[in-house]
């Protein structure tokens, strides 16, 4: 009866104990295998990334050198280039302020001082663009033919 206890009861639970701990031997190899995987996906990803920004860089890196030899090429006319195209966002900058103003009213007793004033302003532009950046707007062709003003 001990044998046949042992054939009956005990081989075929060893046998299932032996199958369960291969299944979980199996499990634990996928899930190592899955993780490792999942590690080197991101790892992958990093690195792709990494020279993308990369690329990005240098190509940027070069547009930089590509227009200082440009601007050291053309001396002078690259400095106008550069102002010219600085100046639409510097007014945007600062009229935007100006864009929440519902209305001006200007008072004064002096009929003439007013504009007077305002024209004396703008004259004075040139000079100051002139003292902030080396530029003088006078001798811009288009602003030449713009204000009559021969240099």
């Amino acid at each position: 009866m001990d044998k046949e206890l042992h054939s009956t009861v005990r081989l075929p639970a060893e046998a299932e104990a032996h199958r369960m701990q291969e299944v979980a031997e199996g499990q634990k190899v996928k899930q190592v295998l899955i993780a490792q995987a999942e590690g080197e996906k991101i790892r992958k990803i990093g690195e792709a990334e990494a020279l993308v920004i990369e690329a990005i860089g240098k190509a940027e890196a070069e547009k930089m050198k590509l227009k200082a030899e440009a601007y050291q090429q053309y001396g002078e006319a690259a400095k106008m280039a550069l102002v010219l195209d600085a100046l639409p966002h510097i007014a945007a900058k600062v009229s935007a302020p100006l864009s929440k103003v519902g209305e001006i009213v200007i008072l004064s007793g002096d009929n003439n001082k007013v504009t007077s004033e305002v024209n004396r302003l703008l004259a004075e532009i040139p000079a100051s663009v002139h003292a902030l950046t080396g530029v003088d707007l006078t001798k811009i062709p288009l602003i030449q033919k713009a204000t009559g003003v021969q240099a």
